[in-house]
């Protein structure tokens, strides 16, 4: 399943966390990680517009569970070659 992983500064409360949508949360060293769905397309973008309104920093968003565009699931793509 894929979903959006949002890294914030800091941790979150549970209730802070569970008001921008159903998620999960992980706390990790001076952050928290949110995991939202990527089912509901607008999920995103309310949970970062809700995170920005509280003044509370986002460090990085990233979709998880994507595989890599032309590689097969499992297997790491070919590296880039130099130039030589």
């Amino acid at each position: 399943m894929q979903v959006y992983e949002i890294v914030v500064d800091g941790r979150l409360s549970a209730g802070v966390a569970d008001s921008l949508a159903p998620m999960e949360r992980r706390d990790v060293v001076d952050a928290t990680i949110l995991r939202l769905p990527r089912s509901d397309p607008d999920a995103l973008a309310r949970a970062l517009a809700l995170l920005e309104s509280l003044g509370i920093g986002v460090t990085a968003v990233r979709v998880e569970g994507e595989d890599e565009p032309d590689a097969e699931p499992g297997q790491k793509p070919d590296p880039v070659p130099s130039g030589e």
